[in-house]
């Protein structure tokens, strides 16, 4: 029997994240999540910005389920944390960077996976009191993913979690009668972004795939940490690309790795990718 089966795990959220969570967890190992009443996540940073970030992502998921497991005593703990902003190469493309991880204190290890991805709504737009943002509502998926009024000149929330037009439009026509632009954001919040709670549940089915992998020297379970060696060479002028040789497979306990070749067998990089020839 594997070891994760029938355990209490904990899941460190505020914003309903077992709704995405739960599934994977529960149909593979049979694990009881469990969500603490009190344990507030906004305090490790809001994507409202009411409370910054102190750290990247991929740190602060781990804080916060460490922090977790100490305040409730609990030897598996679930944590997650997402963040947004544009594509680095793609011009007008929003882009969404998610972490989950597992820690286990019985065995002193953690499994972090993450997903990259443009599926998401993340939009503003500034309006002023002739704006039309119809168009914008639609684009984001209004009123099934809601949104939340900013105040641009203090930078103040005056509303989060709109998901009715109704409401929104008589706030808008209140606040400007003390503001003259508003601005309208996507609210990022799990509960509030059905697109969002899409990706967390594919990265929760990562995550639990993973576990079920043990390591062939240890037998630790979570077996697969990825990192890269070398780098493929461009066709045309045969420098380096960013493009990786090898992935590399890593036990997250003892020293065991495997190398593994690309899988879909590229071995040079076509030009158009290499920095040196299209920079």
């Amino acid at each position: 029997m594997h070891p994760y089966q029938n355990i209490d795990v904990l899941l460190a959220t505020k914003h309903k994240k077992d709704q995405a969570i739960c599934p994977s967890f529960s149909k593979v190992f049979n694990a009881n999540i469990i969500v603490p009443e009190d344990f507030d996540t906004d305090k490790y940073g809001t994507f409202s910005g009411e409370a910054p970030r102190e750290d990247y992502p991929d740190k602060v998921v781990f804080t916060k389920a460490e922090e977790a497991a100490l305040r409730y005593d609990f030897d598996y703990v679930i944590a997650s944390e997402g963040s947004f902003g544009s594509h680095h190469t793609i011009p007008f493309c929003a882009l969404n960077c998610e972490y989950i991880c597992f820690i286990d204190r019985k065995r002193k290890i953690s499994v972090l996976e993450s997903e990259v991805t443009i599926n998401t709504n993340f939009e503003h737009l500034d309006i002023n009191s002739t704006t039309n943002y119809e168009l914008y509502l639609k684009r984001i998926k209004f009123p099934s993913h809601s949104v939340l009024v900013r105040c641009p000149e203090d930078n103040c929330i005056l509303a989060k979690g709109i998901n009715n037009i109704h409401k929104l439009n008589v706030l808008i026509k209140a606040a400007f009668k003390k503001y003259g632009i508003l601005t309208l954001e996507t609210d990022m919040r799990a509960m509030m972004n059905p697109t969002r709670m899409k990706v967390i549940s594919k990265l929760s089915e990562k995550l639990v795939q993973r576990l079920q992998q043990y390591c062939p020297s240890c037998y630790v379970p979570g077996f697969g940490k990825v990192t890269y060696k070398d780098f493929l060479l461009c066709k045309l002028c045969r420098s380096e690309t960013s493009f990786y040789r090898f992935k590399v497979l890593n036990c997250i306990k003892c020293d065991y790795y495997q190398i593994c070749s690309r899988e879909d067998g590229l071995e040079e990089v076509d030009p158009q990718y290499c920095l040196s020839c299209n920079p």
